[in-house]
Order: structure tokens, then sequence, then C-alpha cells
């Protein structure tokens, strides 16, 4: 899709429907947050019933809104049609820290075009936050434009989230800053996007995790790339779901000096 004012006004409808819909699912997770019900999946990870009813709900409206697109989630198989628009859905990232109460979760849905992620909309319920970020039309906050801060290093109290994967694979004393887990990759990415994070770091994430959140973190002016040195495009992650080599997330500056700095643990 080509980076142009034709290119973003084509997606103008999808994003205002999917701000709106974000916004109704975040209503819904609020008013029924402090009652939901976990069951653990295979992988032992949790689902509740509030994750699964939400997928529905915007699997709904989605597949009545745009009846020819393809629409993949967490919880639930592929459905709808077979062309190059992708819609990805994660009902609750976050669902540990929803059912222990820790009040940090999301809504993520996101747009693919061939394989691309062009459209992205996260809601983060209890901040009442909503982020969207559209290819070529910039990174938002509730209205306000997002810019990632950048700097040639790191400071010793800028935050560095790894993942609990992650965690397992990378040397922490390889890596700068404070570092931190926040259990919900969209909020990762969102916050790195919005300052409050300098970096975070992934692995295992699927598509639905991260899709939404790569658009408005590459739109706010972030990169991505491996701890094998490799920079990689929005899409290439998102390809490359489930990840399996770490992969982190920070402006240019901030992420070639992370990439040079971390290692992998010694077996």
């Amino acid at each position: 899709m080509a980076d142009s004012p034709e290119a973003e006004l084509d997606l103008a409808e999808e994003l205002e429907f999917v701000k709106s819909l974000a916004l109704e699912a975040a209503e819904v997770a609020r008013a029924r947050r402090g009652g939901v019900t976990p069951h653990e999946k295979e992988n032992r990870s949790y689902v509740t019933d509030l994750d699964q009813d939400l997928e529905r709900l915007i699997r709904e409206r989605l597949g009545a809104r745009f009846p020819g697109d393809r629409l993949t989630g967490e919880e639930y198989g592929a459905e709808g049609g077979t062309g190059p628009r992708r819609w990805t859905i994660d009902p609750i990232d976050g669902t540990g820290n929803l059912v222990h109460g820790l009040p940090l979760w999301a809504i993520s849905i996101g747009l693919l075009i061939g394989g691309e992620p062009v459209l992205g909309v996260i809601a983060v319920p209890p901040l009442g936050e909503l982020y969207w970020g559209l290819k070529g039309g910039g990174a938002w906050l509730d209205g306000r434009r997002l810019a990632a801060g950048d700097a040639e290093a790191f400071h010793t109290q800028d935050n560095v989230c790894v993942g609990t994967n992650a965690l397992r694979v990378v040397d922490p004393r390889s890596l700068p800053g404070r570092l931190r887990d926040l259990g919900s990759a969209c909020c990762e990415q969102i916050f790195v996007a919005a300052d409050r994070l300098q970096a975070c770091t992934f692995l295992g994430e699927q598509a639905h995790d991260v899709a939404a959140g790569a658009v408005i973190a590459q739109e706010a002016g972030c990169r991505f790339g491996t701890i094998d040195g490799e920079v990689l495009s929005a899409a290439e992650m998102v390809r490359r779901t489930p990840i399996t080599t770490p992969t982190f997330v920070a402006a240019p500056r901030r992420l070639e000096a992370l990439m040079k700095m971390a290692r992998r643990l010694e077996a």
C-alpha cells in the first residue's frame, strides 16, 4: 500500500469504525472486569468468559461491516473472506493481569492488507485510553499525536520491558535501564510509542499480540530488530509470528544501541 494521502483516506472509514468498536468493547470490559471466570487453556494460560464474549462481539461487528474480509483472533479460528484484508483480534491482551486484578490489559484490533499491518486500534480499559495508528497517518493517543523519544544511549532510569519468555533467553545483565515486564504486549508497544517505556522485548508473541501495536509503534517513529542483528519491518515482524528470536521495539538510535548490547544467556 502506498504512503499517500489517498491511501490514508481509503482507510478512514475503517479507522473510525474500529475506534468506536474498541470503545464499545472497552465499556463492556469495564462493566464486567470484576466478575470474570478464568479457565486454563492447553498451554496453561488463562482465558475468561469476557475474552470469548468480546472476541465474538468484535467479530460480529467487523463481519457485518466488512463481509469480504478475513477474521482471525486469539480465541477462535479464522473465518470470513479469502482476500488480502485480514483483521486480527486480541479481545483481552493481558488476561493474567485481568484475572489477578492488575489494572493493565488491553483490547487490540489490527488490519493487515497483503500481510502488512496498516491500521491498529488498542483500548486500555483500566486507564480509559484509546490508541490508534494508520500507515502514513501517524500514531495517536486520545487525539494527541505520539512520537517516541530517542537517544544515542540508555539512561540508567530508562524503562526497558522484557517479556517473561524473553527473560529466559536474553541475559538481563546485558540490558540497560530499569527492566520491566508488564504482562501485555499491546501495552508495551503502545507505551514505547508514548515514550513511557524506552524499549520492549518480545519472544513467543502471536500476530494478534503485536499486529495493531506494530502500526502504532512504527507510526510513532519506532523500529524493530532482533538480538541477532536483523532490522525488521513491521510486516516482517508480524509475518514471523510466533516470534522465535528475541525481538526489540524502540526508537531507531535506541534500537541500534540495544541490539549491540543485548546477548543471549549462556547454556
